[in-house]
């Protein structure tokens, strides 16, 4: 009888873990336009896949993060193959950032990187999805008109299209892609 119940534990165990992944794996998928048309995360299955939330005229929190991303994966281009990995730069100011300008902006750090937009909606529903926080902060005196307050993590995809990590911590940036890239 015992071993029957543990059988059975196994058994849902398992279809858990698997109702689990799908999941994990579908909740971080997403459909955006980029400068070749539309893309989703299935556009680039094969390859790494490490995802930011940012906007062009971010004084300082994005283009840190990107030139210390494009620094780290210089770093490691001697034990990753640097052409399995993406960048895929999600727009948090779609009223601001245009895909042609916002293409070549994320280009300047990483030369397999895309520029992403969505509209405000599914801009609101995706973020909501990743738990990325963001608010715009209105600037009375400034010919901006407005900046965003936004968090930083970046978000690590095996070449299936799974997250692995969650990166927030950007002083150990470097060794969480080398074990990304070792362990995936």
């Amino acid at each position: 009888m015992s071993r029957a119940i543990g059988i059975v534990a196994v058994v849902v165990f398992v279809v858990g873990l698997g109702v689990w992944s799908v999941q994990k794996y579908h909740s971080y998928h997403f459909k955006a336009q980029t400068t070749n048309g539309e893309v989703s995360m299935d556009t680039f299955l094969g390859k790494y896949k490490i995802v930011y939330f940012g906007y062009m005229s971010c004084p300082d929190v994005c283009p840190a993060t990107l030139g210390l991303l494009q620094e780290s994966l210089q770093d490691l281009q001697d034990e990753t193959d640097l052409s399995d990995v993406v960048v895929l730069f999600i727009t948090l100011d779609p009223k601001r950032d245009s895909l042609k300008a916002l293409d070549s902006y994320v280009k300047h750090f990483y030369p397999n990187a895309y520029g992403l937009r969505f509209d405000e909606q599914t801009l609101q529903e995706v973020t909501k999805r990743y738990g990325v926080k963001y608010e715009i902060i209105p600037l009375k005196d400034s010919k901006l008109g407005y900046s965003i307050a936004h968090s930083s993590s970046l978000y690590l995809f095996d070449k299936q299209g799974f997250l692995t990590q969650e990166v927030s911590n950007l002083a150990t940036l470097k060794d969480d892609l080398l074990s990304f890239f070792a362990n995936h």
